[in-house]
């Protein structure tokens, strides 16, 4: 934002409000008139500054400025407006330092921190980002623009709580902002779970002139992310022609939209060339990380293995970018992203475990485990489906019990064995307490817990819930990493373990030891899924699990897919997967990708052999 001083004086006032009513061509001329009469007079530097920047004629108005702050520079106004000339010039490292010196001479003002957070969203450091804009939105709660675009920075940096704080009251004030911030207001609310509030929110603004293309391109991807593909792609047909915007922003946003449809449609060639005309749009920086994966899957589906890895590469080395700004140790290649399998459990520490009271079968979860993109997510809607079980989406409510013991002075997993019953019992109930905020189990109906790497912290599990039925999915190691290494994923840790297939392959294989080595530590139930035979011959392997989960009728769970497209949002990268019918199509993908995988064969080799999968 450039910022206009308020205590002209009365000389030049007249040419103040003319700038001040966008006209700014004449605000220009008047300026420069008068400074060439007074060549020293701050305000008419100023509105020259400002006026030329809101003509877009950047490196005039960074020349403006940078005389301003050579005649006044105490002033940290101008130097706030320097940075934004430069910001919008596209020099970040020289608006960084003009906007640090405003801070310098002005620490608590709202607007120059927002600046510089700003500028920080841009660049892509989001973490400053975050803390810049957070400090604005509290010295000046009412900046809503400045309140949603920290709720952006919180969102990526992981913070979904403190997001999900500074949009509390957005109710109260959402009808004094613009349409356009209601569409980025609406984006926030859909990122935090409000999917009914975002939703209603776009549609408000379909018929705004301001906002309405914004909106119903933001609608479009929403629809299609909701499953809902006939209203998404019946609204794309409203979309007017990109080439018809002059917004560098819109024009991008409509043709995301278009093709996102696309890429649900038969025709992957078209997408791809959509996608890649997105790439030369100024401004495709801000979504390039998107993109390059989704055209790495449409690459995929056309059999261009080579632009496919190309594509990934480029997503995954962007994404770590962005990763090890909150977790900087991540950026080297010994670290272990998933540093929970540090942590187990010998058999001494088992023998010694206290008997404690535990919940029967029926009061306790039903966990759904398995490395990612292993086929959990189909197999919770399996389950959803049935009256008899209730479903939440991924959520990391174990970890937080773990966290809860540790609160509580306790080593995790060491010192497991030495809580008490009504230790253990404090524990579920954090637990239970969580799950209730999500879901409200009706009497009789028993919950899925499906969050595929609460399989190392399998300990926990065993503590408090011993007699729980875990359904493990199993499925073709390198098939695995191909789809983990596909998808775009949002946390930090589990980012770095996608960076690279030699990463990934050695997180995959660390996972599987440890998971084997405590299933034949504890003998839980467990029953095995495995996913390539579960897809050949399904009403079998349905059956054989309605038995393990003592089903008296297992048929709801044939019928998934219709559940998952009457549910509409599931908030896995499966989404699009699993409101179809049993399909084999992804069954040895990797095979076409054996190049690549060949320096990684021997980190899954052991796995392969556990599992029986051939090489």
């Amino acid at each position: 934002m450039v910022l206009m001083s308020d205590n002209s004086k009365p000389v030049l006032a007249e040419i103040v409000a003319v700038a001040q009513r966008g006209e700014f061509s004449q605000a220009e001329r008047a300026a420069r008139d008068y400074i060439d009469r007074q060549p020293g007079n701050e305000m008419a530097w100023s509105v020259l500054g400002y006026s030329l920047l809101q003509q877009r004629r950047v490196d005039e108005a960074v020349a403006t400025y940078r005389e301003l702050v050579k005649r006044f520079p105490d002033n940290p106004l101008h130097w706030n407006n320097l940075g934004t000339a430069k910001r919008q010039k596209g020099d970040f490292r020289e608006a960084e330092e003009a906007y640090a010196k405003a801070l310098q001479l002005q620490p608590d003002s709202a607007p120059f921190l927002a600046n510089m957070g700003l500028l920080y969203l841009e660049w892509k450091r989001v973490v400053a980002a975050r803390d810049y804009l957070c400090r604005a939105a509290q010295l000046d709660p009412t900046d809503y623009e400045v309140r949603i675009f920290a709720c952006q920075m919180c969102l990526e940096c992981g913070d979904e709580d403190r997001a999900g704080q500074i949009l509390e009251d957005w109710k109260s004030w959402v009808g004094s902002i613009s349409g356009s911030l209601r569409v980025e207001l609406a984006a926030m609310l859909l990122r935090i779970g409000h999917n009914a509030e975002g939703e209603a929110l776009l549609r408000e603004q379909l018929d705004d002139p301001e906002s309405s293309a914004m909106a119903r391109a933001r609608l479009v991807v929403t629809l299609e992310r909701f499953n809902r593909l006939a209203e998404a792609r019946a609204m794309c047909e409203q979309l007017p022609d990109p080439a018809s915007e002059k917004s560098d922003d819109l024009r991008g946003e409509i043709m995301e939209a278009r093709a996102v449809i696309a890429a649900r449609g038969e025709d992957a060639a078209h997408a791809r060339k959509m996608l890649e005309n997105l790439l030369g749009e100024p401004g495709a920086e801000r979504r390039d990380i998107m993109t390059w994966f989704l055209l790495a899957k449409l690459c995929d589906k056309l059999g261009d293995t080579s632009a496919c890895m190309d594509y990934l590469r480029l997503a995954h080395e962007a994404q770590m970018r962005i990763a090890v700004q909150l977790v900087p140790e991540l950026i080297e290649p010994s670290a272990n992203p998933m540093n929970i399998t540090n942590y187990a459990v010998s058999e001494q520490e088992f023998r010694n475990w206290k008997p404690v009271d535990a919940p029967a079968l029926e009061d306790s979860p039903i966990f759904v485990l398995g490395f990612p993109r292993s086929g959990t997510t189909m197999l919770e809607q399996m389950l959803d489906a049935h009256p008899g079980m209730a479903s939440m989406d991924e959520q990391p409510f174990v970890q937080r019990v773990i966290e809860r013991m540790q609160a509580m002075q306790w080593q995790y997993p060491e010192q497991l064995g030495e809580l008490d019953s009504a230790q253990c019992e404090q524990l579920r109930d954090t637990y239970w307490r969580a799950v209730a905020q999500l879901v409200q189990l009706r009497p009789g109906q028993r919950l899925v817990d499906k969050n595929p790497l609460t399989m190392l912290r399998l300990p926990l599990l065993v503590r408090l819930f011993p007699n729980a039925k875990i359904i493990f999915v199993v499925r073709h190691p390198c098939d695995v990493v191909f789809s983990n290494y596909l998808q775009h994923f949002n946390a930090p840790a589990y980012i770095a373990l996608c960076s690279t297939l030699p990463r990934l392959a050695s997180g995959y294989a660390t996972a599987m030891r440890f998971w084997n080595r405590h299933v034949g530590l504890f003998k839980p139930q467990v029953f095995e899924w495995r996913y390539e035979d579960a897809m050949r011959d399904f009403d079998k392997h349905v059956e054989r699990l309605g038995a393990f989960l003592q089903l008296t009728d297992a048929a709801p769970l044939r019928r998934f897919s219709e559940h998952a497209r009457r549910k509409g949002y599931i908030g896995t990268p499966s989404y699009a997967q699993v409101v179809q019918p049993v399909y084999a199509s992804s069954i040895g993908r990797w095979h076409r990708y054996r190049e690549y995988f060949r320096p990684v064969l021997p980190l899954l080799e052991p796995a392969m052999q556990h599992w029986g999968y051939d090489a």
